[in-house]
């Protein structure tokens, strides 16, 4: 290849390279926007400072070195055949200095992008020629709304509050944006052509073929082993479609399950979170984009069994389990909203330890619902522990705290009847995302946030950050993922220390003696609030990261004394003596997490906690988180 040839072929390869990787459009522009003109760099351009300095030095005010690039750049013009008859461009460009040593040719209107392309083709293929790319005009780095008619509902998905700290004390609670995981500007980083389709196994009660999933889920397996729970009249199978996990009975098989007629469709609820179709102006949009799900079936009536767990943990890594085909499709992220308040245990940890070990999967586990310490998984090693918060920065009042990775929204109830005092005043009702419509079994497509309440729906929300971390840089480990959230979360929220009439702070440090909505610490909440624009900023440069200088937003509770007289905090302090029960659930907001429920911890359960955490709202016991 002769000296012109190479230059040409690096000239033009230069100009391709970011979107032809990709399959996307030259210069990745959007064909609307308008191309003002093209930027070229010959090649040994003289620098501009240099030119002015002959400039300044001559007493003719001329340059050698500016003329002699003047003239080769107008050649290499007329030889790319610059003119309106050969590629129908406007008119001979005006020619102007920008940058170090480069130079904008600018039409007497814009460019079309297909003009751009095939202009800049025709540059790049000269000698002289280094680079050239397209002048367009940029946009302002905003996410627009997907056009899903429901996202104005999602507001869990939208930007941070960016005014201060008293501006936004000034707003009321539906606005107040300070707890939120900030999906719509990551998307500004990852987001179409850019993102990787990344796999998410989300081990729950199955799927559903919902309208606002199709396409976005891939393979999975049944691992409920237990026919009487299964409710699809076998045990485990290929086939990982959830039949319904109500309960009409408490006899026989079902004797210590919790009666419920309906089925609670929490694997749907967990996957529209993460992936739901976006801009397809269909109902909600999912925190991921361009992800799969994989859905392992763990979960029937009455909860999940660990060992159904554990194996699905295996399974969905792509580790061997007895009985089961290899997963040919697996997963990353392992999203878990069910569990117990038993200590970790061997079968649990030696399944997370296989899959991180030897995969480099991660395992995300729900915190629990019992406004105490973290239930398992979340409380073995090696599991990224989730906490929930309220979309203003704060424990939410269900939420079990202590040893956790990170923290995010995860809906907060805003009714009356049900635990904690201040729900009528900063609930936000749940996140909106998709369900069944059938009361039993499946129906057709729907939406919902009624029970869409519980660390069970915070957990999906750091899945989805941390596949989109991976959509981003695919080489990233497990330690790093960790490392991510961590530096990139927000730090907790803190509180104007305002005080009722007993001297004591009206909304104090989580605790044992304060285990409502609360105020949030590294030591009880995680490092902080999960951030996912940060977390993709890391994924990006992992070595080099650096976060932000931030302050911690400071939650003025002056309308927390109007409203409620300063008469009492959210809820009473836990029991100094809390059962430990040993079952496997759901983490919803009234599943405990745990498997199948056992009549002595469900009396004892309920002695403890007034029955509070069992009054469903749709979330299964097994107890889903």
């Amino acid at each position: 290849m002769n000296h012109q040839a190479a230059a040409a072929a690096l000239a033009a390869s230069a100009l391709l390279a970011a979107g032809a990787a990709q399959a996307r459009p030259l210069f990745d522009n959007p064909a609307t926007a308008p191309v003002n003109g093209l930027i070229v760099r010959l090649r040994d351009a003289p620098a501009h400072a240099q030119v002015e300095r002959e400039q300044a030095l001559s007493r003719d005010r001329r340059s050698t070195l500016g003329e002699r690039h003047r003239e080769r750049l107008q050649r290499v013009l007329r030889e790319a055949a610059l003119d309106r008859a050969a590629i129908d461009v406007p008119s001979v460009p005006a020619i102007s200095a920008t940058g170090s040593a480069s130079q904008v040719l600018r039409f007497d209107k814009p460019l079309t992008l297909e003009q751009a392309q095939r202009l800049a083709r025709r540059l790049a293929a000269r000698g002289d020629v280094l680079w050239v790319e397209p002048n367009v005009r940029e946009r302002r780095l905003q996410s627009t709304d997907p056009n899903d008619p429901d996202f104005d509902q999602q507001w869990w998905l939208k930007p941070l509050n960016t005014q201060s700290n008293a501006q936004v004390n000034a707003l009321p609670i539906a606005q107040r944006l300070r707890g939120v995981p900030r999906f719509q500007e990551a998307w500004s980083i990852v987001t179409g052509a850019n993102i990787a389709a990344t796999r998410v196994a989300v081990l729950d009660s199955g799927i559903t073929d919902h309208e606002d999933l199709a396409g976005r889920w891939i393979g999975g397996y049944d691992f409920v082993s237990t026919v009487e729970y299964a409710g699809d009249g076998n045990g485990r199978d290929a086939d990982p479609h959830d039949p319904g996990d109500f309960v009409n009975s408490t006899t026989g098989a079902f004797s210590g399950c919790e009666l419920d007629p309906t089925s609670s469709w929490h694997g749907t609820k967990i996957a529209g979170l993460i992936s739901a179709l976006t801009n397809n102006n269909l109902g909600v949009a999912g925190a991921n984009q361009g992800n799969l799900i994989v859905p392992v079936r763990v979960a029937g009536k009455c909860g999940a069994d660990v060992s159904d767990i554990a194996d699905g943990i295996r399974w969905a890594a792509g580790l061997t389990v007895a009985n089961a085909p290899v997963n040919p499709n697996p997963a990353r992220v392992i999203n878990v909203s069910f569990g117990g308040t038993a200590a970790c245990g061997n079968e649990y940890q030696s399944a997370i330890n296989d899959v991180r070990s030897q995969t480099g999967a991660v395992v995300v586990a729900a915190a629990g619902n019992e406004h105490t310490a973290p239930t398992r998984p979340a409380n073995c090693n090696n599991v990224i522990g989730v906490g929930a918060l309220n979309r203003d920065g704060f424990k939410a009042v269900y939420s079990n705290f202590g040893a956790l990775t990170v923290s995010t929204v995860g809906g907060d109830p805003d009714d009356t009847a049900n635990d904690g005092a201040w729900n009528s005043f900063l609930g936000d009702g749940g996140l909106w995302t998709t369900t069944d419509t059938g009361a039993q079994s499946p129906e057709g497509s729907g939406y919902t946030s009624e029970n869409v309440i519980g660390t069970s729906f915070s957990a999906p929300l750091v899945s989805a950050t941390i596949s989109l971390m991976l959509s981003r840089n695919s080489a990233l480990t497990a330690d790093q993922i960790v490392d991510g959230l961590k530096a990139s979360a927000r730090p907790h929220a803190t509180v104007t220390a305002l005080y009722n009439n007993t001297s004591t702070p009206l909304m104090a440090a989580c605790s044992n003696d304060n285990p409502g909505r609360c105020v949030c610490t590294t030591s009880t909440c995680g490092a902080g609030i999960l951030d996912a624009y940060e977390a993709l900023r890391y994924a990006g440069n992992p070595t080099g990261y650096s976060a932000p200088a931030r302050t911690a937003a400071d939650i003025n509770t002056a309308e927390l004394i109007r409203a409620h007289a300063a008469s009492a905090q959210d809820l009473p302090a836990n029991p100094v003596n809390t059962p430990t029960p040993t079952p496997a659930g759901p983490c919803g907001r009234d599943g405990v997490c745990g498997g199948a429920l056992q009549p002595a911890w469900l009396l004892g359960l309920l002695a403890a906690s007034g029955a509070l955490l069992w009054r469903r709202r749709g979330l299964q016991l097994a107890r889903r988180r």
